[in-house]
């Protein structure tokens, strides 16, 4: 027998050659999703410097002349009179005596007392006692290193 010649089998195995390879490319491929970005850490200039806390003075703030602040208190039953900067920083007492005067509200007349600098160089204190009730006003004066008057101040102690 005669072998018939026919083309069949070759093209039929070409076309199940070329469905397979369409059909793979057919399928959906699974793309991966773009990463999350990777945080940057800030550059030392783009971070905000923490806000430092408001300067505070201890006592009745009193405005100098020269910019900086006075702070009178009493503690411990005594006048103490802190000096502070243009930026109400404490700062070096820069006058080496003060006076005070006071009318208290329980005794008759006026009571006073001298300022000396205290051990820590910033303030000025007084040994004479000071007796409440803390209503009434301060006359206070600084005075130089010749014992001339160089500022004078009111303070009212019942803002304490």
């Amino acid at each position: 027998m005669k072998s018939i010649n026919f083309p069949v089998p070759t093209t039929l195995g070409l076309a199940l050659v070329l469905g397979f390879a369409l059909s793979l490319s057919a399928q959906p491929v699974s793309v991966p999703a773009p990463a999350a970005p990777v945080p940057v850490a800030p550059k030392l200039k783009d971070v905000p410097k923490p806000a430092e806390p408001a300067a505070k003075i201890e006592g009745i703030p009193l405005a100098r002349q020269n910019g900086g602040w006075l702070g009178l208190a009493v503690e411990g039953g005594h006048f103490v009179l802190r000096f502070y900067d243009k930026d109400k920083k404490p700062a070096k007492a820069d006058m080496p005596r003060a006076t005070a005067r006071w009318q208290p509200a329980n005794k008759p007349g006026d009571q006073r007392a001298v300022l000396n600098p205290a051990g820590d160089g910033k303030s000025l204190s007084a040994p004479q006692a000071v007796t409440p009730p803390l209503n009434f006003k301060v006359y206070l004066t600084l005075l130089d290193a010749d014992e001339n008057a160089a500022e004078s101040f009111v303070a009212d102690l019942r803002a304490l």
